[in-house]
């Protein structure tokens, strides 16, 4: 099968639960998963032996970032990472081992008896993390608000119906690019794909659309489910997976 059948909807209500709580209390986390962390409040709750989780290359990576609040949000969403596989797996959260598979993507490799996967996305002030299993998956976060040139991006990245769109309505032309660019961001990360010159040729309207596998890049499936979603006020989430969701559980750390 040469194409990929888009398939993208809207979730309009989501359900947030205390991801601190669930895993406190052991709760049976169903995956897939999404968690949405807020840096600051989330290191500040953190407990002191669960501070220095991070290899030294995560440490190397953070302390090279040259804002303060990306570092903290690097350093939150990595560590939050760690819990929740270590959760998952059962297993030392700072015995982890992570390798890069296709253009760099992250993968498990240590504890090895996993079908685990897991996805991570960053926006001001936020951070999102996707858990399944058996499949990859990506994920999505964005700020709506994000200062951008969307005139310019609007042209390089999207098609002439999704312009349509996006300029249909003045008074939401910053929520309707979000919506379309973390669907799109969402499918990248789900192949392991960047972001290229191949964006226009791809749609992601509501609905169904077929895409070229060679124009998507990578090993895109013969299905991608697209889920938006609000995260919160401003935030807007995508979340992409070859297979329906008939059931998401939704967190905040």
């Amino acid at each position: 099968m040469d194409h990929t059948l888009i398939i993208s909807t809207w979730l309009p209500s989501i359900q947030w639960s205390d991801g601190w709580k669930a895993m406190k209390e052991g709760i049976d986390i169903q995956r897939p998963s999404l968690w949405v962390i807020d840096p600051k409040p989330f290191l500040n709750r953190l407990p002191k032996h669960d501070g220095q989780l991070l290899s030294d290359d995560e440490t190397a990576k953070a302390e090279r970032f040259h804002q303060t609040d990306h570092k903290l949000r690097f350093s939150a969403a990595h560590t939050a990472l760690r819990l929740l596989l270590s959760y998952a797996t059962v297993s030392d959260p700072s015995a982890l081992r992570f390798e890069k598979g296709h253009h760099n993507k992250p993968k498990l490799v240590v504890p090895a008896n996993t079908d685990i996967q897991f996805n991570l996305s960053y926006t001001e002030n936020r951070a999102m993390i996707g858990l399944s299993s058996g499949q990859p998956i990506g994920v999505d976060i964005e700020w709506s608000q994000r200062p951008l040139d969307i005139e310019t991006m609007v042209e390089a990245c999207f098609s002439t119906n999704e312009i349509a769109f996006i300029s249909a309505e003045k008074r939401e032309v910053h929520r309707r690019f979000f919506t379309l660019w973390t669907r799109k961001e969402a499918i990248l990360k789900l192949t392991g794909e960047g972001i290229g010159e191949h964006l226009p040729y791809f749609e992601v309207l509501d609905g169904v659309r077929h895409a070229e596998k060679r124009v998507i890049g990578g090993q895109p499936p013969d299905t991608v489910y697209l889920y938006s979603f609000s995260v919160t006020e401003g935030f807007i989430g995508c979340f992409a997976s070859p297979t329906p969701i008939t059931r998401c559980s939704f967190y905040r750390l």
